[in-house]
């Protein structure tokens, strides 16, 4: 024990130094915490991205950040609006831009449409090419139709026209009728023009336009440029947050806020609408809000439910107060180190107070029950407080290296985030023991002067002797079969539920439940089966552009592609050429006005239809089609109504239905005519806030690749990147960057659990120095560690990404609780005493239950993922509280025989120590 009694006798030095002065060291300590907390208000921030957390130097990190300074903004904060119509949503969005162009901030950009009258004229270049040269031919093939009922726009001009193409057609396939593949778009167009006629004698119907079958010129429908889903069910809106604000927890929260407080402002006037608020940004500052109010929350309670434990415990307020005054001075040192040398929180290590809280008050605890030990046995006020740092402060320093360096070693992991986690947790651990070693004793020497007179060596009674047994452990201890069997049943069942315990990544699982982004980016999903997170990627030049877009719009894995090439046509030269062939036909027709329904000239051109037809059916044979034997028994149906329809009645149907094809051929030709001399579509067109979106500074390019597959789910997002990178290597965006985070993440947890393991067997040995005592003070840490992840199979808890980092943390407790027992067992074979004394047992269990406490705070989190931490810890806490109170010594009692001497040498020795 060479290496317990030299750090015993410098942490005697160090608690004589603090006890010299103990006003000067209260001082002195009460200063530093008032700065350290003054300059964490003034420069402590928050970060709520992923990309905080990650390596720096990490190619889509730089990339990302390259976009971000050369495009804006790159993720918006996404309105969702959900209404019965489209109308509705329409004029609900109007309003909402409306307001929001009106609140406090201002916001750059409030979009939810590109309004196509941007670029009319040009309607025709927006037709796929093949497309284009349908409107072409048909245009060739109809002519004489187009011109024909221009001159006389009538119904039975409609139909007189429709027959004489159909005749036109029929010479044209003299040798070969063709008639197996149908009459096609004469026919479909002659079935809904005569369908409507008969219904229109029937009954008043709703006009359907059959202009459509014959010239697909394109129409323009009323949603058109709309920001909506696949199913049009929702609209949305996108809003970038003002440029002094980006990247800002604060000022995302404060732009996220005014938005939802319109949107409250407005369910008066349009009770019928949902909207909600999500994207990107909502649901990093609803995750890290959360996390904020969370631990604000669990810091209180931690500190309320451990003096509520210390009280029951000691059967009094004043000296667990001052443990508790002590811890939260050591925090203020604690912030103020991390606010210099971090600078920031993240959603990682914004719960580490009520960590420490649960594992910095047990040094406090360990010394506190020794001292008491101490002056129970007769020291005056300096014997107990330098015996209690000579005997009590090595086990104390080994918790506090332990449970700092699980922490600390995740600083030699490549993720930053699990990286500063270990830098800030580890060092408040570390804070909270030199607080306990120094401030707690210089305050215990201001509150017990009254035990500062009691004279020096004092022999103790016999029954404080007795008391320093605890009579718990000792029935514990003297059954080791029962204890054995019920710890080796749990291990074996813990072993078969570890391929049970399985790994949940889904981020969206971790966010609080009910959270109104999760919930919207949810409801996106499962409407549009695509997330709003996209993967970014640039191109120097258009053509560039081009090649990368048809290729990512190629990938099973992709649903869309968004860049300026929504707005600018492709092959425009080549579709010009082809407008120009037709525009000399097309520009000079004219339309004039109808004449009055005159029922025996449609009934003309019906009967001619008739006979056509009939000799169609007559080449044909059995061949006849079926859509034009359909249309033959809709034509001689007509002309049997005809003959005997009610003139006074059917003229006025028919007068109507006339006016109505009428308008629609006039609007449709009007549109064709408008759009026949197009000026190509050149970047300076694009309107302005899609240039801010997709055309860089410099010139660059922006691609938004959006995800057909789910990309919050493992499979979906490995799927999706591998696609990506198989175009562009250099692709990044939000799901690449998480994808990458939770690599990280996975390879971190697996690093900070072994380093963890290797940090606390080295420790552990260099300050035993025996190898079968370091082994046996580590066995609570190995059976702790094993029980948890059963318990979990029982709990049905899931790893994450928020409480696989407990397994560390786990470790450094475990680790505590068996080596304060061993080094006390230690103690007490070496100088004569109990097995393990009172005060180590007492010590260790309260140290337990308020570790317990302090981690178990964290389960009132609305944040699935801290609550699921809180709950990993407490049971882990507790399994390894058993093993080191139960098992450890049933194993030492086995293996050891126990030394007996009288009372009144082992006083002796104790003090000479």
């Amino acid at each position: 024990m060479i290496a317990i009694s030299r750090t015993g006798r410098l942490l005697r030095r160090l608690v004589r130094l603090s006890c010299r002065r103990p006003v000067v060291t209260t001082a002195i300590s009460l200063l530093l915490a008032v700065a350290g907390i003054t300059y964490t208000l003034h420069t402590l921030s928050f970060r709520t991205s992923g990309r905080d957390l990650l390596p720096r130097d990490a190619g889509y990190i730089v990339r990302y950040n390259q976009y971000a300074r050369e495009f804006g903004e790159l993720e918006d904060i996404v309105i969702v609006i959900e209404a019965r119509t489209f109308e509705a949503a329409k004029a609900y969005a109007a309003r909402l831009v409306h307001e929001l162009r009106l609140s406090p901030i201002k916001f750059p950009r409030v979009t939810y449409r590109v309004d196509p009258q941007r670029f009319e004229g040009r309607q025709l270049l927006y037709l796929p090419t093949e497309q284009l040269k349908e409107v072409r031919d048909r245009i060739f093939d109809y002519q004489e139709f187009m011109e024909s009922f221009a001159g006389d726009p009538s119904l039975a001009r409609l139909v007189e026209g429709a027959n004489a193409a159909m005749a036109s057609a029929f010479v044209s396939n003299l040798f070969d009728l063709g008639l197996e593949k149908g009459g096609g778009e004469n026919t479909r167009f002659l079935q809904l023009v005569l369908e409507q006629i008969s219904d229109r004698l029937d009954r008043p119907t709703p006009y359907r336009s059959p202009w459509g079958t014959l010239f697909s010129l394109g129409e323009r429908p009323a949603d058109a440029g709309y920001f909506l889903s696949d199913d049009k069910s929702l609209l949305f809106a996108l809003v970038e947050t003002p440029k002094s604000d980006k990247g800002s927890f604060m000022g995302d929260h404060h732009a996220i806020e005014v938005i939802r407080g319109v949107i409250a402002k407005l369910k008066t006037d349009f009770p019928n609408v949902q909207a909600g608020v999500t994207g990107g940004p909502t649901l990093s500052n609803d995750e890290m809000t959360a996390a904020f109010e969370d631990s604000s929350v669990a810091t209180v309670i931690a500190f309320a439910l451990t003096l509520l434990v210390m009280m029951l415990a000691f059967w009094r307020v004043g000296k667990p107060l001052l443990m508790l005054a002590v811890l939260a001075v050591t925090l203020a040192w604690s912030m103020g180190l991390i606010a210099l040398t971090v600078g920031h929180l993240t959603i990682f290590s914004v719960m580490f107070i009520s960590i420490v809280i649960g594992i910095g008050i047990d040094y406090g605890i360990y010394f506190l029950f020794r001292y008491e030990e101490e002056i129970f046995l007769g020291r005056n006020l300096k014997e107990a407080l330098e015996l209690t740092a000579a005997r009590t402060g090595p086990g104390m320093l080994i918790g506090a290296l332990t449970a700092g360096g699980t922490f600390y070693v995740l600083m030699l992991t490549d993720f930053r985030g699990i990286q500063e986690l270990g830098f800030i947790a580890g060092t408040a651990i570390l804070m909270a023991w030199l607080g306990m070693i120094t401030l707690f004793p210089a305050l215990l020497m201001l509150v017990d002067r009254h035990h500062a007179e009691r004279p020096r060596n004092q022999a103790p009674r016999a029954h404080a002797i007795e008391r320093m047994h605890v009579p718990v452990l000792d029935r514990v201890t003297s059954c080791p079969k029962t204890v054995l069997t019920v710890a080796g049943i749990a291990t074996v069942a813990s072993l078969w539920a570890v391929p049970y315990v399985g790994f949940d990544y889904n981020l969206l699982n971790l966010q609080a439940k009910g959270t109104e982004s999760v919930l919207w980016e949810k409801r996106i999903l499962a409407t549009t089966g695509r997330s709003g997170f996209n993967g970014l990627a640039s191109a120097k030049t258009l053509e560039e552009l081009r090649k990368k877009q048809d290729a990512f719009e190629k990938l099973p894995s992709v649903s869309d592609v968004d860049s300026v090439l929504r707005v600018i046509p492709d092959n425009q030269r080549e579709k010009i050429a082809i407008v120009n062939t037709f525009a000399p036909i097309v520009s000079p027709v004219r339309v004039g006005r109808s004449s009055p329904v005159d029922i025996e000239r449609l009934a003309r051109a019906l009967g001619e239809l008739q006979r056509r037809l009939d000799i169609f059916a007559t080449e044909a044979g059995d061949k006849l089609p079926a859509d034009l034997k359909d249309l033959r028994a809709k034509t001689a149906a007509l002309l049997k109504t005809l003959k005997t329809v009610d003139r006074e009645v059917a003229e006025p149907a028919l007068s109507h239905l006339q006016s109505q094809l009428y308008r629609d051929f006039t609007s449709k030709f009007f549109d064709l005519q408008r759009n026949l001399n197009p000026r190509p579509v050149v970047l300076a067109d694009v309107p302005e806030e899609i240039q801010r979106k997709f055309i860089g500074q410099r010139g660059d390019f922006l691609l938004q690749i959006h995800p057909r597959v789910d990309i919050w789910e493992r499979e979906g997002a490995r799927t999706f990147v591998r696609e990506l990178r198989s175009v562009d290597p250099d692709v990044t965006g939000a799901p690449i960057i998480t994808y990458e985070a939770i690599g990280y993440m996975e390879r971190a947890y697996y690093q900070g659990t072994i380093y963890a393991f290797l940090a606390v067997g080295i420790l552990s040995f260099l300050m035993i120095r025996r190898v079968k005592e370091t082994l046996l003070a580590l066995l609570p840490l190995v059976l702790g560690l094993l029980w948890t992840v059963g318990l979990m199979r029982v709990f049905g808890i899931q790893f994450n990404m928020a409480n696989v980092w407990g397994l560390p943390l786990i470790i450094g407790a475990s680790a505590e609780f068996g080596l304060n027992v061993m080094l006390r067992y230690l103690e007490g074979r070496d100088h004569g005493g109990p097995l393990v004394a009172r005060s180590t047992v007492m010590a260790v269990a309260l140290s337990g239950v308020s570790t317990m406490v302090g981690f178990g705070s964290l389960m009132i989190a609305r944040h699935q993922g801290i609550y699921s931490l809180g709950l990993l810890l407490t049971l882990g806490s507790a399994c390894g509280l058993f093993a080191a109170l139960a098992v450890l010594p049933v194993i030492l009692r086995l293996i050891t025989k126990r030394v007996a001497a009288p009372a009144t040498p082992v006083v002796a020795r104790s003090t000479a120590a």
